[in-house]
């Protein structure tokens, strides 16, 4: 039967109507593997012939997040019988892959009215890939060493996803056995990231839409079995890369020749939670510093950033002079001193801007309480209040 392709316009409108609340649940929904990743749609087809003129798309690939790669799965159900399960069709690498039908609960009782039901079956099959790629390394003592010392330190299965890659042995070698090539440990770090704000945002053009879970995945691939230049990789996800500043920002520690995963886990997991810590803390003190403020200068609040604390305005009075004054903190802050910028309400620069001076060059110390930085901020304003007037005066211009 031939299997038509459709345009993404086209998609829902042709989707065989019985199968559209798996698809849609599968695609805005659905989080699979350890990397909570959302499952993607690549193809969409039919085995309907050309005079069908129903909607009947009936089959399509799915691609799954797993063991650093990315499988692709077909899912196959029948447009004359779209309340029968779908049949799977696997990627050539996985031409041995036979997973146990008994172990599939939610296809051998499946619930065509069950919008989740194909979700819990590519669950339930991943569960099984994953055991069919533990057996695979189980020919290799270390890489087995490396598996269940992980199960013996309580990580559980759902903490450990191992992908092997198979290479063909020697073309000499008349079995034509399978060998393993590459192998990758995926690990989820046992952090709680509970207490990272809900919305941490930079200060300048960060969005403020909360992206899901925290997790942060430990990714150890092995070259070859036996080889000794192991290769670490750190996987955050959205809200955590945001908050700590990218993976770029974290270097981990390097794999030691000869070391096991279990001992090297420990140390990227205290680096990880060590930057956690001084996140939670340095928003705290942001926050602190612009409680302050506001209790100082509240009746000459103009606004302040209430998500990432990072900005506050207030408009001020200084002998009948009136002005602005924005504080701005920095994602180090407290050991990153605030900037203070004086901008006139009466005066402009040469490019129509309102004429403002940034001040980073005064007595503080990060030591100091919050409300003692806001006491030394009024005292740095009245100092420099009146040598500003005069600049804008001077080198400014009217609005």
């Amino acid at each position: 039967m031939s299997t038509k392709k459709r345009k993404p316009a086209e998609i829902w409108d042709e989707i065989c109507p019985e199968l559209v609340h798996h698809i849609k649940t599968l695609i805005t929904t659905s989080r699979v593997g350890i990397c909570a990743g959302t499952l993607r749609i690549l193809d969409y087809g039919t085995s309907c012939n050309e005079r069908v003129e129903e909607k009947c798309i009936d089959r399509f690939k799915v691609a799954i997040p797993y063991g650093g790669n990315t499988l692709t799965w077909e899912i196959i159900f029948n447009f004359y019988n779209p309340r029968e399960p779908p049949d799977f069709v696997f990627g050539p690498e996985d031409s041995k892959f036979f997973p146990e039908l008994a172990n599939l609960k939610s296809l051998v009782n499946w619930e065509p009215r069950d919008p989740f039901s194909l979700t819990q079956v590519i669950k339930e099959l991943l569960d099984e890939y994953k055991s069919y790629h533990t057996s695979l390394i189980s020919t290799s003592s270390r890489l087995l060493f490396e598996y269940t010392s992980l199960s013996e330190q309580n990580y559980s299965k759902d903490d450990v996803e191992v992908y092997a890659q198979q290479a063909k042995a020697d073309a000499g070698n008349v079995k034509q056995h399978l060998k393993l090539g590459s192998v990758n440990f995926l690990v989820r770090l046992p952090l709680d990231f509970s207490k990272i704000p809900a919305y941490i945002v930079k200060p300048l053009g960060a969005t403020k839409e909360n992206p899901g879970e925290d997790t942060a995945i430990l990714q150890i691939t092995f070259p070859s079995p036996d080889s000794p230049r192991i290769t670490p990789q750190l996987f955050l996800s959205p809200r955590l890369e945001n908050a700590l500043g990218g993976n770029s920002g974290l270097r981990i520690p390097n794999y030691t020749t000869g070391g096991a995963i279990i001992d090297y886990i420990p140390l990227a997991a205290e680096l990880l939670q060590a930057k956690v810590e001084h996140i939670i803390e340095t928003y705290q003190k942001r926050r602190d510093y612009l409680g302050a403020f506001m209790s100082l200068f509240g009746s000459n609040l103009l606004e302040y950033d209430s998500v990432g604390f990072f900005k506050i305005s207030c408009l001020m009075e200084w002998h009948n002079f009136f002005f602005v004054i924005t504080v701005e903190l920095g994602l180090n802050f407290p050991s990153e001193i605030p900037a203070f910028t004086l901008q006139s309400v009466y005066h402009q620069n040469s490019d129509g801007l309102p004429f403002s001076q940034v001040d980073k060059n005064y007595p503080y110390s990060p030591r100091w309480s919050a409300f003692e930085m806001v006491e030394r901020a009024r005292t740095r304003i009245l100092e420099t209040i009146k040598e500003f007037q005069q600049d804008s005066i001077r080198k400014g211009y009217l609005q």
